[in-house]
């Protein structure tokens, strides 16, 4: 008798392992702080509103940095940025439950108007996508990048990098991803923002 096939959730605990943290919320939307003296990077790990956003309060040791919603299914971090001997680093930030998630670096503004800004960034980010999902993926000389933050209805227009197009997969069954480390990241700051990551090796079609 064969076995039945891993659910998401199965394939996400294993790509996790021990000390990892699994994000709450399915395709939500999550606020994000900068740490100045370290230039690292504190996300909520629950989803939040536009107003929490909007209200929260900071001292002078964080900059609030961003509010998007999640492409994927599923999210977690094998651990924090740096520091892969310990579990993700938590604390609460302003009346709100953030988690230790990137450490970005090698900024580039956008080459022209409404193009994405680029980075580099350091951290262990596993995506867990649900079978039959429609997946964006920027396809560039570089290699492919899966959407992370934000969706498809602003991507008619959008300004791409040089030599970069957009396409689409459907997957047949749940995929689960781990972002290099670092990850090459694309931000569009216009409208509501978006970001596509990577590379990764696409699930076979």
């Amino acid at each position: 008798m064969s076995k039945s096939p891993k659910s998401l959730e199965e394939l996400m605990q294993e790509a996790l392992g021990e000390g990892g943290v699994l994000v709450s919320g399915l395709r939500g939307k999550h606020m994000e702080v900068l740490e100045s003296a370290h230039r690292t990077v504190w996300m909520t790990r629950s989803p939040v509103e536009q107003s929490d956003f909007e209200a929260l309060e900071v001292d002078a040791s964080y900059a609030k940095s961003g509010f998007g919603q999640a492409s994927m299914d599923r999210a977690g971090f094998r651990h924090s940025p740096d520091h892969p001997e310990e579990p993700v680093r938590e604390r609460e930030i302003g009346g709100h439950r953030f988690i230790n998630v990137a450490s970005p670096f090698e900024m580039k503004p956008p080459s022209q108007a409404a193009g994405p800004m680029t980075a580099f960034v350091n951290k262990a980010h596993v995506l867990g996508f649900a079978a039959g999902r429609r997946l964006a993926i920027l396809t560039t000389p570089e290699g492919d990048f899966v959407e992370v933050v934000g969706d498809t209805s602003d991507d008619a227009g959008r300004i791409l990098p040089d030599g970069g197009e957009l396409n689409e997969i459907v997957l047949k069954e749940p995929w689960v991803v781990s972002l290099p480390t670092p990850t090459r990241a694309f931000f569009w700051w216009h409208g509501s923002i978006r970001s596509f990551q990577g590379p990764v090796t696409l699930p076979a079609s």
